[in-house]
């Protein structure tokens, strides 16, 4: 269980200026071949229906999430970053949950996400939060590394 969110904590919206910080996090949050590449970030980050939440302590990036609404209403969640000084004290639920509650109220009914089929902790803080195993992705994070869906349904 997590802790209560550190007080030290604010969020914000993204800012272009954001953006070299979040590719860098990104690249110590995953594998060198699950990180995305500046071109992926600037993809996701150029989405017209695009959430981002930024959390900063102390004058730097703490964390972020960004999601977005896809067609047919549903919510995805593209990545989760939390910086390793700031886990396990609430951050990854409270950057999720921000990014979630605002793609709701632009109309999204369901939340979907991948991770890593082999990552417990991250299935067991998803399932935590509400989202259920929905199907395995085959080669999702290359050859031979598989990913796993997950849903929740949102505003019941």
């Amino acid at each position: 269980m997590s802790s209560p969110l550190d007080p030290g904590f604010t969020f914000r919206d993204y800012e272009s200026r954001d953006f070299e910080d979040l590719v860098t996090l990104d690249g110590e949050c995953f594998e060198p071949d699950v990180a995305y590449s500046k071109s992926e970030m600037r993809r996701f980050l150029s989405f017209a229906t695009r959430v981002v939440t930024v959390a900063e302590s102390g004058g730097r990036i703490a964390g972020f999430c960004i999601g977005y609404l896809a067609p047919g209403r549903a919510a995805h969640v593209i990545t989760l970053d939390v910086r390793s000084g700031s886990r396990r004290t609430g951050l990854g639920r409270a950057l999720l949950e921000r990014t979630v509650a605002r793609l709701t109220r632009a109309g999204a009914h369901e939340t979907l996400l991948e991770v890593d089929v082999k990552n417990t902790n991250a299935i067991g803080f998803y399932e935590r939060l509400g989202f259920r195993r929905r199907r395995e992705i085959p080669d999702y994070y290359g050859p031979g590394k598989p990913g796993l869906e997950m849903a929740r349904t949102e505003g019941k």
